[in-house]
């Protein structure tokens, strides 16, 4: 008892936010409250506010399927991150946070995180393959980290489209849609929101969420999209926090292209602005998180109310029985640790075999574009370097054709009004006859555009060659650097398995007594109840009356301390996770030479000197 009192006093030296108060009190409750599995999906549902309330301002994207969710997402973040195929929607929620270091991290439902390279985010979003398939079935959710200033005071989450059932009726998952502080809604310009989306729609009004609609596909919408938003905004505007109308696939183009005027057509710079307004109402987010913890509240109580109806001491028992004993739990870790495996196996020979099949410079720069891992400033630059190179000799053989044409055109004019090929001719011939003169201007023309292409060939041609062997070693040491990446995570898979039955065991002994569930309910009493109705965050009347009354409730539940009987033998040895497949798959290094690399290109065309 006074470990709790002295937390309660400990709280000091926070942010004046009163949200950051509420934290640094909440924090705590799910230190105490993580010594019970009995009361995991609460404890869980906990940490998720904690999560929520700490991080930026979250924006859920939601909408049917094919309306460019995912590509509304990509268009903001100026590249393609999430994989938008219209034959495997998405197929995970997808929490797109800020990240010095750009990762992916899978949270299952066990509450394990794995850690993959940023180019694996297809294998948990929209991959249908069968390792794919095994790791989503325990898949919680994904968090994307990756470097972008939006994210740094928005977080933006991907969804898996509205579910429709054989009612008519729209489904979406609430546990989600509690957990975000705004809701976008997509849907396609000149497609009409269906009854269901109508229906759901209601239900959210009457929960107080108004959703913003986003309407995208303004460059397909064949009539003025102005009079489709009034028509839409009849129908359910008085639901709708606001409506934009958009092009996400003009937006992404013009980030890829590093076209403003694509990006000005695409009409991004209105939902921009929204989310800037969005990330900077801290007081509608702060509403929120008080009214999802008064909620929490009420669940917690329902769960102490119902402790003692359960015998504690067998529910415990029960409890460290399914973490660490039960055979069917632990088949389904091992077959989620092997999936793991697998695909850390398939990652590790897809990098040891990445060049093996590369023998020119154009497969060298699609490998490039296609595995992130080899990307840096000293490949991009040269990758520049190779692009420009490869764009020189298309020019040159473009207008190099174009001069044997207009050539041969010449000759033939030529011959007919002389007699003669045009090598044996003379300029003044040729520049007396009008029709000749102009053949032979346009010819003069394209040498020199040719000569141009040439000396630019040349030019890249050196540096690319020049380069090339310190480049191959370069991306051989990156190639290196994510295969000693795959194995350190595999060791942490393995570790992390190992102190799951250590946290097995010790849950053994500390859940003999529930005294943890006691701790919390005077913790709550004594250090968040207090500050709720100190008048450091606004409150309703209904809601002080509804947190006076669950606090009361709670601390009413007396929970007796009863030991736990431990089994007589304890497994304590962890499922290890086998590496052999570092020594079956060596890493083949880039080997090209200076002739897969340069371009056999036809002669310079000499300027016509008769």
């Amino acid at each position: 008892m006074v470990e709790q009192q002295k937390d309660a006093q400990v709280i000091t030296n926070v942010s004046s936010n009163p949200v950051s108060q509420l934290i640094e009190r909440m924090k705590p409750l799910h230190v105490l409250l993580s010594r019970n599995t009995y009361v995991k999906d609460t404890t869980s549902r906990l940490k998720r506010i904690i999560d929520d309330a700490s991080a930026q301002t979250m924006i859920l994207v939601m909408g049917k399927e094919r309306v460019g969710k995912t590509t509304l997402i990509n268009a903001l973040l100026g590249r393609e991150l999430l994989s938008a195929s219209s034959a495997h929607p998405t197929a995970a929620n997808t929490f797109i946070r800020y990240g010095e270091q750009e990762c992916v991290k899978a949270v299952f439902l066990d509450g394990m995180v794995a850690t993959f390279d940023i180019g694996k985010v297809e294998l948990f979003t929209t991959s249908d393959t069968f390792v794919a398939q095994i790791i989503r079935e325990y898949l919680d959710y994904i968090e994307v980290y990756i470097k972008h200033d939006l994210l740094k005071n928005t977080t933006i989450v991907d969804t898996v489209a509205l579910e429709s059932t054989a009612e008519h009726t729209a489904y979406f998952s609430e546990m989600l849609l509690d957990r975000v502080d705004e809701v976008f809604w997509v849907i396609r310009g000149g497609s009409i929101a269906t009854e269901a989306e109508l229906m759901l729609l209601e239900k959210y009004s009457r929960r107080g969420i108004k959703p913003h609609f986003i309407i995208n596909g303004i460059d397909e919408y064949e009539g003025d999209i102005r009079d489709f938003i009034q028509s839409e905004n009849g129908r359910y505007g008085h639901q709708v926090a606001s409506m934009l109308a958009v092009s996400a696939k003009l937006a992404l183009e013009g980030s890829k292209m590093k076209d403003s005027q694509l990006i000005a057509r695409s009409q991004y710079d209105e939902l921009y602005k929204l989310l800037e307004n969005l990330a900077n109402d801290y007081s509608k987010k702060t509403h929120h998180i008080v009214t999802r913890f008064i909620d929490w509240l009420q669940r917690f109580r329902k769960e102490v109310e119902y402790i003692p109806q359960r015998e504690p001491y067998l529910s415990a028992v029960e409890s460290i029985g399914k973490y660490a004993d039960h055979e069917e739990f632990e088949f389904t870790r091992q077959q989620r640790d092997s999936a793991l495996l697998t695909a850390y196996e398939e990652e590790y020979e897809h990098v040891c075999h990445v060049f093996k099949s590369v023998e020119t410079l154009y497969q060298l720069l699609q490998t490039l574009t296609s595995e992130l891992y080899l990307r840096d400033e000293i490949v991009e630059e040269f990758e520049y370097t190779a692009l420009s190179y490869q764009q020189a000799v298309r020019e040159y053989r473009k207008y190099h054709v174009e001069y044997m044409q207009v050539y041969g055109l010449l000759d033939q004019q030529y011959r007919k009004l002389f007699g003669k090929g045009i090598e044996k001719g003379n300029l003044q011939q040729l520049n007396e006859n009008t029709i000749t003169k102009r053949h032979k201007g346009i010819l003069d023309d394209l040498q020199t555009k040719c000569e141009e292409q040439f000396n630019m060939i040349k030019y890249y041609e050196s540096i690319v060659v020049s380069n090339l062997y310190s480049i191959q070693n370069h991306l051989s040491e990156l190639a290196e650097k994510r295969l000693r990446g795959i194995i350190r995570q595999i060791e942490e898979l393995n570790i992390q398995r190992k102190r799951e039955v250590k946290v097995a065991n010790a849950y053994a002994t500390k859940l003999a007594e529930f005294s943890c569930i006691e701790e919390a309910q005077y913790f709550i009493k004594d250090a968040i109840k207090p500050y709720l109705l100190s008048g450091s965050i606004e409150l309703t009347e209904q809601q002080r009356a509804t947190i006076e009354n669950t606090v009361e409730c709670i601390i009413a539940v007396e929970l007796s301390q009863k030991e736990v009987a431990l089994p007589s033998e304890e497994n304590e040895q962890a499922i290890m996770l086998h590496q052999e497949f570092e020594m079956n798959y060596t890493l083949r290094p880039l080997k090209l030479i200076e002739a897969d690399v340069v371009s056999i290109i036809p002669e310079l065309p000499v300027p016509l000197m008769l």
